[in-house]
């Protein structure tokens, strides 16, 4: 086999190992000579084959340090969030084609806890919804939503687990009319682990949803905890100046 073949070989088997979740986002891959010597092939095929991931945003190499992952190859069956799509979680699942299902852990009538007292200024309490999503039956993400007593009533007889909170919103005459969402890379929440099959210390993406009505209250407040394996984060710039 050339050494053309090997290298492009090497290269897809490095991105399928990022896809199915061996390799996660910052995760440090092996190096050179323990790839090449895994593989049976000599050090500037992996050389090459690493330079053009770099090159494709897949991977970081730090003097010193090693090559890490900083990015998952975007294909079908990736769940596709941010730029200037669909924030609804369930429908971002549906268009990647993935077979999907969601329980919902906990529903409460909470008083507005103190670090949300300043977004839902005319509730004094908020509903408190957690839902786990899955895709293929392993767990894949955790959403806490907070919504405001004030303008939602019969919650507990709606079915967070199979409808859409924003259809139930609607309903409510109150639709998140106006959307953001705010990325970080962080730590999985320690009593969120155990759920999501993460080891503590690991990295997901960590959503900050919040939504406005047509008259621009503040309707929803949302956390959201997504594995790196079968995200995709797509984002949009632009220059300012």
């Amino acid at each position: 086999m050339t050494n053309d073949a090997l290298y492009v070989q090497l290269i897809n088997s490095i991105k399928k190992k990022i896809e199915d979740g061996e390799y996660k986002i910052n995760d440090k891959i092996m190096s050179e000579r323990e790839m090449a010597q895994l593989y049976g092939i000599n050090r500037l095929t992996v050389r090459n084959a690493i330079r053009h991931l770099r090159e494709e945003g897949y991977l970081k190499s730090i003097q010193g340090k090693g090559t890490f992952v900083v990015k998952v190859p975007e294909s079908h069956g990736k769940v596709k969030l941010g730029g200037y799509g669909d924030v609804s979680l369930s429908l971002s699942i549906k268009k990647g084609g993935i077979n999907s299902s969601r329980i919902v852990l906990s529903l409460d009538k909470i008083d507005t806890p103190g670090n949300l007292k300043e977004y839902f200024t005319d509730s004094p309490q908020v509903y408190q919804l957690v839902r786990l999503s899955f895709i293929n039956g392993l767990p894949y993400a955790i959403q806490e939503c907070y919504f405001p007593c004030v303008y939602f009533h019969e919650t507990e007889r709606y079915n967070f687990a199979d409808d859409s909170l924003y259809d139930y919103m609607d309903m409510q005459g109150h639709y998140p009319e106006k959307l953001t969402s705010y990325l970080q890379i962080a730590d999985v929440p320690e009593k969120y682990s155990e759920l999501l099959d993460m080891k503590k210390g690991k990295k997901v993406f960590f959503f900050n949803y919040t939504g406005y009505d047509r008259d621009d209250n503040l309707v929803e407040y949302t956390l959201s905890y997504n594995k790196p394996e079968y995200t995709v984060f797509n984002f949009s710039t632009k220059k300012t100046w």
